[in-house]
């Protein structure tokens, strides 16, 4: 019996073909192995719909809402497009829709299933942007724009990672949103016991996914650099 493998991807950003590649690398199994999103499945990229569409296919998913998702939520019910969300890579999607008006209502009802974040039996967070860890976690559950916009908490792990310090609350965290780029970085990067998953795939092209359990990645990049595995220290 082949054991379930989980594993959690960074901000998609409607690259849908960089998406099935990584796939393809992992040897993903759509019926068996659990997907956990950081969020940010549309805008920026070409294909927001046919990346949707497939994520709808995979029967252990689970959608860590971003603060794109939401932009592309409130267009799907409401019709809002706020310059902030054109601006920032939503005019491809709002084309796609446009165009393909026959997957608005499913795929509202895909984004109304999206989580705000998700703690494994690990005790392990999920979340897209961050949250206050100056207070305790279960004060923030409602907070969407703290845990979809949040930057601060890659700051901090960075700062804990020259102290030997971790976040407490959690065995792991990780997040999306904050591009790895950001840090002058192209790989999935640790400090303490934070992940940061976003490897700018509207950036650079990199889109990353990592074996939760075994901290094995794989992304779009150099073959002699494509599979490497992070030791715990």
């Amino acid at each position: 019996m082949t054991k379930e493998r989980k594993f959690v991807i960074g901000d998609i950003h409607s690259h849908y073909d960089e998406m099935m590649e990584l796939f393809e690398k992992v040897n993903f199994d759509f019926d068996d192995d659990t997907l956990i999103s950081l969020g940010d499945l549309v805008d920026r990229g070409p294909k927001p719909i046919e990346v949707i569409e497939t994520l709808m296919k995979i029967k252990k998913f689970i959608h860590i809402l971003g603060n794109h998702d939401e932009w592309c939520y409130q267009y799907l019910v409401n019709k809002d497009q706020p310059a902030e969300w054109i601006s920032q890579g939503g005019e491809s999607t709002l084309k796609a829709y446009l165009n393909n008006q026959a997957y608005q209502e499913s795929h509202i009802s895909f984004f109304e299933k999206a989580r705000l974040y998700y703690i494994d039996e690990a005790n392990r967070l999920f979340v897209h942007g961050g949250f206050n860890h100056r207070i305790p976690f279960n004060l923030q559950l409602d907070n969407k724009e703290l845990l979809t916009w949040d930057r601060s908490l890659v700051l901090t792990a960075m700062e804990y990672e020259q102290y030997d310090q971790t976040f407490s609350e959690f065995s792991e965290i990780f997040v999306g949103h904050t591009p790895t780029q950001f840090i002058k970085e192209s790989i999935p990067k640790k400090f303490g016991n934070l992940w940061m998953l976003d490897t700018g795939v509207y950036i650079s092209g990199l889109l990353s996914i990592l074996d939760v359990e075994s901290k094995e990645f794989k992304h779009l990049y150099l073959a002699s650099i494509d599979c490497q595995i992070f030791s715990e220290i």
